[in-house]
This record gives C-alpha cells, sequence and structure tokens, in this order.
C-alpha cells in the first residue's frame, strides 16, 4: 500500500490548501516533460497525481486513512511479534552460552544476525557482544570478536555487566589480566554480587595463598 502521504511530502493532518500546494510543487518538478527516461520509468509524476486524487477528495481521502491506519496497527503487531520471538532466540542463545553449548548458540545467533541483516536494522550491542564472545569460544575469528564485544561496551557506555563481563573472560583466556581486572573491576561498580562476575574472578585470576593459610589450610 502506498503512503500517499510521503509521496506528497507532507504530515497526516495536512490541510487541503496544504496537499494542493504540495501537488502543484511536486507536479511542476516531475512532470514528464522535464524528467529523464529514467525517472519516467519510475513513473514519479504518476505516483504524485494518484495521491492527490484521493487526498484532495474527502470520502476518499476518509476511505484511505482508515485503510492506513490498519496497515499501521498490522505492521506493528507483526513488528512486536517478531521482536518477541527474537528475544526468545536471544535468552536461548545466553542458555547455551551459560551451559558451554557455543557451537549451537552461534547457530541461534546467525538466525537474529540473518534477521537484522536483511531487515536493515543494527544488531543490539547485546546480541553483538553475545556473538562476539561465541565467535572467540568457537575459534572463529578471535579478533573480529574482540572488537564486536568492544564496541558493544562502547556503546553502553560500560553499563551493562553481561557485556563487560563477556570480554573479560575473553581477557583473562587471552592472557590479558590487565585488561581483564580492569573490565572486571567496571562490572563490580554495577553489582559486587553478580555471581559470574566471582566465578570469572575464581577461576582466571585466585586469590594467591599466603604461607599461614597453605599452614592452616585455608581456603
Amino acid at each position: 500500500m502506498k503512503n500517499y502521504y510521503k509521496i506528497l511530502g507532507i504530515k497526516e493532518d495536512a490541510s487541503r490548501a496544504e496537499i494542493k500546494k504540495s501537488y502543484i510543487l511536486l507536479a511542476k518538478k516531475y512532470h514528464p516533460d522535464k524528467l529523464s527516461e529514467e525517472d519516467k520509468e519510475n513513473d514519479i509524476f504518476s505516483d504524485i497525481s494518484e495521491a492527490y486524487a484521493v487526498l484532495s477528495n474527502e470520502d476518499k481521502r476518509k476511505e484511505y486513512d482508515e485503510k492506513l491506519e490498519k496497515m499501521k496497527k498490522g505492521e506493528n503487531v507483526e513488528k512486536q511479534q517478531r521482536e518477541e520471538k527474537f528475544q526468545k532466540l536471544i535468552i536461548k542463545a545466553k542458555r547455551k552460552i551459560r551451559s558451554k553449548n557455543y557451537n549451537e548458540a552461534m547457530i541461534i545467533l546467525e538466525k537474529v544476525n540473518q534477521f537484522y541483516k536483511y531487515s536493515d536494522q543494527k544488531p543490539t550491542p547485546e546480541i553483538n557482544s553475545c556473538t562476539g564472545f561465541v565467535m572467540y569460544m568457537t575459534g572463529k575469528n578471535k579478533r573480529e570478536a574482540i572488537i564486536l564485544m568492544d564496541n558493544a561496551i562502547t556503546e553502553t557506555m560500560f553499563n551493562n555487566e553481561d557485556i563487560l563481563l563477556n570480554l573479560t573472560e575473553v581477557y583473562y583466556i587471552a592472557c590479558e589480566k590487565l585488561k581483564a581486572r580492569e573490565l572486571l573491576k567496571k562490572a563490580a561498580k554495577l553489582n559486587t554480587r553478580n555471581k559470574r562476575a566471582i566465578r570469572i574472578k575464581k577461576q582466571y585470576d585466585p586469590k594467591k595463598k599466603s604461607l599461614l593459610d597453605i599452614i592452616f589450610r585455608r581456603k
């Protein structure tokens, strides 16, 4: 369904005078006598004339507005359903990551990224971070994986624990302890009781035992 308001470059509550003014300007600009062969094939003038014929007629405009509203509602419902579907996929991918099923997580995330690719939308920092983490853990282009995670951190202004901890764990695995510790500190500022942060610290950067700890067998 064509959006006549966009074709004429006017708002949906435009007055009849505004509709007519816009039509006259566009009709002069895109008249077939002034167009190149390529523009003539695009049939711009025909769309402008069609839009004006409907919007300048009170009854036709009312009927068109009703159809346009229904279309918008349908698109919004479809968009919401699509978003809910991909949120479920992201949750599923996170579960696979937690259980260290990285190959399965990658398959799910590839589906999510394909959706964004073909819908001309930009993946969220969360998706980029998870994708980067799984790429690294499966050995697929580790350099690009780190860039994805690092960019996700920058986009979220260091305010997302999971995104910070994804790169933290990768830095520990890559033996970049100073970088890992710095990110771990930032994650701790957001939440000192984050279970994953505590696990990462114990696993990759355990506290060294003193002589007394060893003698008295302290943990």
